[in-house]
């Protein structure tokens, strides 16, 4: 998508600007975008609209570190990793302790008002600019109302009741006026609105838009949205909300286009080889070599790599993966063995994990001290006890994330600037909702397994299939499992746990990763990234941030 990210940096400043000299607003050539002559040409639409997908991910260099690496953190607030680092974005938001003030919060409630207010720029703009076909013009309107309803799909299911704004804003709008008893009344413009009634108004617009975009596009627009992603973001919508009939007739137009399909190999799903293939609905596009890339490396690389292990999955995430018979590691007739406890599982255990004694860099990764593996090399660096640097850089659980760290960027030493594309929305996902979906509704045929086993069978993963005559109970829990194993470290948890209300239940306690025997006193230690709470009568909301309350009178969420 190589014309989405190269006017950005200028259309942010014109979006932006408060003030100018005169000098700068006596000069109005053509090939200029200023403040007085936006949305006059179709260019002003492409640049601005460029702008808006700029938000997609978070890019502020001294907050956040890189797009989809920032998205990632919120997987840290839910059962399948923790960060033990307590200078980062999500670190009290995991383990409960987070208040009104919470900086990541803030953080990004700025950012997605940011990018709504850039697509609403454009939804007010575009009608004015009449020289060009209508039909494009259409197409890109469909893009920024798309945006707009992601972004604000995010927010709700983050904050709640939010301000639905759909006009673009001047900072007066949002001033709260004091009645005659002094109480604060909120701006109507900003007030906040029910979240039912703002998703009823995203999948209005997002049925409105469909018919203007296309199925698919060149290589140079990649990226960019079409029929199955509004039709994705209409499922997730629809599944989320408990509308069970319509979630899957949503993700059935999905794979009744016949656009999607699954790619042959989750190894490399997420690394270079994976990039812009047919299983991506939406991703966010990085350009190579413009030093605008994902932190991949550094966010979630192991120390050994000079990674700062950042988010470390947890034994619960390890134990969630069958065994390559299809039954769970608690399953007494199953192949598991707690010997060796890594043999024989779902091989996309092996794709997405790094963990004591697996291929790594020549050698093996190992976290446990003591452990020896014949024939092989333990890889320096990530066992607590060895004695190398960077100690606050080691897992705290004992394990890894390997989804989206590439052997290519470890050999160029490429910290800083990956350019692999971090996913939103691909077809596993839709499968799943459609299986979901149809299992809730318990509308149970022939199509459910075939949706689950078609995700379960992908051919470098080849899990056996779920046979039928299962029960809704059986199903559901199936599908639940698949959605945790497939989409892991995808920041796509964090909904589901909160959603099927089952957070209090797998949030609180010690976050524990493996167990093994010291070598020196001969006892038992299990690794933790420390204790988690989870208060079920807040937390499963995040709190409206303070400043935005003491700005515009804003209430705030329950017992924050």
């Amino acid at each position: 998508m190589k014309t989405l990210k190269l006017y950005i940096t200028i259309v942010v400043l014109v979006l932006g600007m408060t003030n100018c000299s005169d000098e700068f607003l006596e000069r109005l050539p053509s090939d200029q975008i200023s403040s007085a002559t936006f949305f006059k040409q179709q260019k002003d639409i492409e640049y601005a609209l460029n702008a808006v997908y700029d938000m997609i991910g978070f890019n502020s260099w001294n907050r956040a570190y890189g797009s989809g690496t920032d998205l990632l953190r919120i997987e840290v607030l839910t059962d399948n990793a923790v960060d033990h680092h307590s200078w980062n974005a999500c670190y009290e938001l995991g383990n409960g302790t987070a208040n009104v003030y919470d900086w990541y919060v803030q953080y990004r409630w700025q950012e997605r008002y940011k990018g709504i207010q850039r697509a609403n720029r454009i939804l007010e703009g575009a009608p004015y600019v009449t020289d060009m076909d209508l039909d494009y013009r259409n197409r890109l309107v469909a893009e920024a109302t798309f945006l707009r309803a992601y972004f604000y799909f995010d927010l709700v299911y983050l904050f709640g009741d939010v301000p639905f704004v759909t006009s673009s804003l001047v900072p007066d709008d949002c001033k709260p006026t004091t009645d005659s008893g002094g109480n604060v009344i909120p701006n109507p413009k900003c007030s906040r609105t029910d979240k039912e009634q703002i998703l009823d108004q995203l999948l209005i617009d997002l049925d409105d838009i469909v018919e203007n975009l296309p199925k698919e596009y060149d290589r140079d627009n990649k990226g960019r949205i079409t029929k199955g992603t509004a039709l994705t973001l209409k499922a997730r919508i629809l599944l989320y909300r408990e509308q069970w009939t319509q979630a899957a007739e949503a993700a059935k137009a999905v794979m009744d286009l016949q656009v999607y399909s699954l790619y042959s190999n989750y190894a490399t799903l997420f690394d270079y080889e994976g990039v812009d293939c047919n299983e991506v609905i939406f991703d966010i596009q990085v350009m190579k070599d413009v030093w605008e890339g994902e932190f991949w490396l550094p966010n979630y690389g192991s120390n050994s790599v000079g990674g700062w292990s950042c988010s470390n999955p947890l034994q619960s995430m390890v134990d969630s993966y069958e065994t390559t018979d299809g039954l769970s590691i608690s399953d007494p007739a199953s192949i598991y063995d707690p010997a060796n406890p890594y043999a024989n599982r779902d091989p996309r255990m092996h794709h997405s994990i790094l963990y004591p004694g697996r291929d790594w860099q020549g050698g093996v990764y190992n976290t446990i001290p003591g452990a020896t593996y014949p024939g092989k090399d333990i890889i320096p660096g990530d066992d607590l006890y060895d004695g190398t640097g960077g100690q606050w850089n080691k897992s705290a659980t004992g394990y890894n994330w390997l989804k989206y760290i590439s052997q290519q960027d470890i050999n160029d030493a490429n910290y800083w600037d990956s350019s692999i594309h971090f996913i939103v929305m691909r077809y596993a996902e839709v499968l799943l909702m459609y299986a979901e979906a149809k299992i809730e509704a318990n509308d149970i045929d022939q199509s459910v397994y075939d949706a689950i086993n078609e995700v379960r069978q992908r051919p470098d993963v080849n899990m056996p299939v779920i046979t039928s005559g299962k029960s809704q109970d059986e199903l559901r829990a199936l599908v639940r499992n698949e959605r945790r194993v497939e989409l892991a470290f995808e920041g796509i948890r964090l909904y589901d746990i909160r959603r099927w209300k089952i957070a209090e239940h797998v949030m609180p306690g010690e976050s524990y990763g493996l167990t093994f025997t010291d070598p020196e006193s001969g006892e038992e230690v299990t690794l933790t990234g420390g204790n988690r709470a989870f208060d079920a009568s807040k937390h499963y909301l995040w709190p409206v941030p303070q400043a935005e309350i003491d700005v515009s009178g804003l209430s705030q969420n329950d017992n924050w």
